[in-house]
């Protein structure tokens, strides 16, 4: 997997958009790309884990703010 915080190692169209994405989700989800999939990993505890994987970054995002809202 390659993790974006901190640098952005995989070229995207909009980078502004995935700095975006990490500004306003970063901290409460870590956020990567996995070949042609993007993922974000929650651990809201130490014995939960919430993964979403979506396969653009509006996908991605539209998933982390579902799951946001709902909990």
């Amino acid at each position: 997997m390659v993790h974006t915080r901190g640098r952005q190692t995989m070229i995207e169209r909009d980078p502004s958009r995935l700095e975006r994405i990490l500004a306003e989700h970063g901290e409460r989800w870590e956020i990567g790309r996995d070949g042609l999939m993007w993922t974000a990993t929650e651990r809201p505890s130490p014995t939960a884990l919430h993964v979403i994987i979506a396969p653009d970054l509006d996908a991605l995002e539209r998933k982390i703010i579902e799951a946001e809202l709902s909990s």
